[in-house]
């Protein structure tokens, strides 16, 4: 009875977790779609009042929009199981998205600053009524956004939590400067402010780009401790020693592993599986669920004397248990 009572309770948490993921897709879709929205309105609020500073926030939603469209679409496929094309699975599909998102901002801050340094040598009028009026609106749409993504659990959901927050900052920075221009009658301000909008865009889409890049050069996940690990590899009982460590990641948060393990060549194929299985707790525990282990025969050097790169990529193949037990 109580092994039907768990996979009763096993069932319904997991329907639990799919509703809420279900919730998280739907969170995710009504803020795409009411950004999008709200990035229309504020295009056409841009032209109306005149304000560069209105077009360079709305162009900080488009990036939004995209992001978050992209995290629908990606939270959907990364949840699809590795095949025989995407061996790894689809997690790298975040790096597009990160970049296409990346790209539009640029292109559109671009746009921006060289709008603004026109308009710094011309000033023009802006419509500074109009332009308060939307960005208090501004701020009100995205701080409703902020409390209803606020509490979301994925990352992707705290991500886009955050984008809202840096939204209502730079709508409260239009705010503040639409009535410094009613105050002091400066058009200037607008694209001073949309400069500062479009500089801050800019900084952030290279800090994703540069991300992207890190993974894309194989590096380790950026708070992965690497040292510790291999020290934690070497003192691993039955370890003798431990060559070719290379960790890296598919899309900048999953580590993976591959290794060649030096175990004594007297062992038995289960003793060395045991050291084997020692090694992948090790490797749970420092969040590696993704480890390729290859062992070797104390005696033997390691085939490759340099242990080249082209082995290790063929290594990735999980068949390494060929340990050339031949002393009979």
């Amino acid at each position: 009875m109580k092994g039907r009572w768990n996979t009763l309770k096993k069932e319904v948490s997991e329907a639990a977790g799919e509703k809420r993921a279900h919730r998280a897709d739907e969170g995710i879709l009504t803020a795409f779609l009411l950004n999008f929205l709200f990035v229309l309105i504020e295009i056409a609020g841009g032209l109306f009042t005149n304000s560069i500073a209105i077009l360079s926030d709305a162009i900080h939603d488009l990036g939004d929009c995209a992001a978050i469209g992209f995290a629908y679409v990606l939270e959907k496929l990364s949840k699809r199981k590795a095949d025989d094309r995407y061996t790894y699975g689809y997690l790298r599909y975040s790096l597009i998205s990160a970049l296409v998102t990346a790209a539009i901002l640029v292109a559109g801050s671009a746009l921006v600053i060289y709008s603004s340094i026109r308009r710094l040598a011309a000033p023009e009028e802006v419509r500074a009524p109009a332009m308060l009026v939307i960005a208090v609106l501004g701020v009100l749409v995205n701080g409703a956004a902020v409390l209803k993504t606020a509490h979301g659990h994925s990352a992707n959901e705290r991500v886009i939590s955050l984008h809202m927050l840096e939204d209502v900052l730079g709508w409260a920075a239009v705010l503040v400067g639409s009535a410094l221009i009613w105050i002091t009658k400066q058009p200037i301000i607008d694209p001073i402010l949309s400069i500062c909008v479009a500089v801050y865009i800019l900084w952030h889409a290279f800090a994703n780009i540069r991300n992207v890049m890190l993974v894309l050069l194989e590096r380790a996940p950026v708070d992965f401790d690497t040292a510790s690990y291999r020290q934690a590899l070497e003192t691993t009982e039955g370890v003798a020693g431990l060559h070719h460590l290379h960790v890296w990641s598919l899309d900048g948060e999953v580590p993976v592993a591959t290794m060649h393990a030096v175990v004594p060549g007297e062992l038995t194929v289960a003793a060395a599986e045991t050291v084997r299985q020692r090694i992948l707790e090790t490797s749970e525990h420092f969040g590696v669920h993704h480890a390729t282990i290859q062992l070797e025969a104390g005696a033997e050097p390691c085939r490759d004397s340099e242990c080249h790169m082209e082995d290790v990529s063929e290594e990735h193949s999980h068949g390494h248990e060929h340990h050339h037990h031949h002393h009979h």
